[in-house]
């Protein structure tokens, strides 16, 4: 029945996406705003369909550490789910992504319309120089910059070392960091896969102020996550059980 059910669920939010991508094609020669209003009104569909399709609900803890301006987010990755949820989360979002997503139809399109900051893996040093600056400047105009700095989707009670990457933007930016922790990949794990009933935690946590050095920030950032992180249940090595669905704030 899960299964039927996540079919049911994904082919109605690429329906949509489809729908939305030609009636608001204009919007792409509007600006990044524009572009970006309108991932946040499919973002929206469909962390309001999966609910009702499929029974997986979310909750946030921390909404009053969700900064206003620009701020540098750093979030674990384990799903498709964090890359939309955190669209409609924060105000001015701007996601790190990797050159590929670009060559996907139209997709890549309004991924580079709508003001995230692509990055060509294989550029070396220069290139990671170049998006440290232009996450700086973009964080320096409001934006939030999202980094999922284990770079690849982590199983659920597993963790992955952070890429050093996050402490640059960091470094240059000099602005806030805000770290996010959740655990929806105990939900679902990827496009296509079954979701599982259940309740999604987000746990927005205090930010973390400018001026530590590398090393510090690098270790910090991760301890920080891996202790929130529900699915760990503050132990990088034991997964946490399933989250009662009482629970308030729930999306």
């Amino acid at each position: 029945m899960n299964r039927i059910r996540s079919i049911v669920y994904t082919t109605v939010i690429a329906l949509v996406a489809i729908v939305l991508t030609i009636v608001f094609l204009p919007t792409l020669f509007l600006g990044e705003k524009t572009a970006r209003n309108t991932i946040k009104i499919w973002a929206r569909f469909a962390m309001w369909a999966m609910p009702v399709l499929t029974g997986v609900r979310y909750r946030v803890e921390g909404r009053e550490n969700i900064p206003e301006g620009g701020a540098l987010i750093v979030s674990n990755h384990q799903s498709l789910w964090e890359t939309f949820a955190l669209h409609i989360l924060f105000s001015h979002p701007s996601v790190i992504l990797k050159k590929e997503l670009l060559r996907i139809p139209v997709y890549g399109w309004w991924a580079k319309r709508s003001g995230n900051i692509v990055i060509d893996r294989q550029g070396g040093a220069r290139e990671l120089r170049r998006l440290r600056n232009e996450a700086a400047a973009r964080i320096a105009d409001g934006a939030q910059i999202v980094v999922f700095p284990e770079g690849t989707r982590v199983a659920p009670g597993e963790t992955a070392p952070y890429q050093p990457g996050v402490a640059g933007i960091y470094l240059a930016a000099g602005a806030p960091c805000v770290p996010v922790a959740h655990d929806s990949g105990r939900f679902w794990r990827k496009l296509g896969g079954a979701l599982t009933p259940g309740v999604i935690t987000v746990r927005i946590l205090d930010p973390i102020p400018p001026g530590l050095e590398r090393r510090e920030f690098q270790q910090l950032i991760e301890a920080r996550i891996n202790a929130a992180r529900p699915d760990l249940d503050g132990n990088p090595n034991r997964a946490a059980p399933a989250p009662s669905p009482e629970l308030s704030d729930v999306g």
